[in-house]
């Protein structure tokens, strides 16, 4: 079953996450980055799906750690902000992709499988 770590300070937005994902992935989910950072060591995904504004380590740092650690991860990022420049930012360091919230949950199982597909042939 592949793996998707889910990344927001907002455990209520994790929640509706796990419910829809729960039984075509293995869910695992963290409120901060330092908690990602290690489920993204014990437990490499298939695709993170990213929040960038977080208190303490950022969602920019997390994907610098991650890419760090595996740059064939695949990482989503998601946010409120509309910034261009942050999305550029974020696409800079390595992120595949930059969804603003509130995201459609089908478009994002879209990116899941898209993204786990080619995180599975690279690995």
């Amino acid at each position: 079953m592949k793996r998707i770590l889910a990344v927001d300070d907002e455990q209520e937005l994790l929640d509706v996450v796990r419910e829809y994902f729960e039984g075509r992935y293995e869910l695992v989910t963290a409120t901060s980055g330092a908690v990602a950072l290690e489920a993204f060591c014990a437990r490499r995904p298939d695709v993170v799906f990213l929040d960038i504004n977080m208190p303490g380590m950022t969602g920019i740092e997390v994907l610098k750690a991650c890419r760090a650690l595996d740059a064939t991860v695949p990482i989503i990022m998601v946010t409120v902000s509309t910034e261009v420049a942050i999305a550029e930012q974020c696409m800079r360091e390595g992120a595949f992709a930059f969804v603003p919230k509130p995201f459609d949950l089908n478009y994002m199982d879209h990116m899941a499988a898209v993204t786990a597909d080619q995180s599975r042939r690279r690995g």
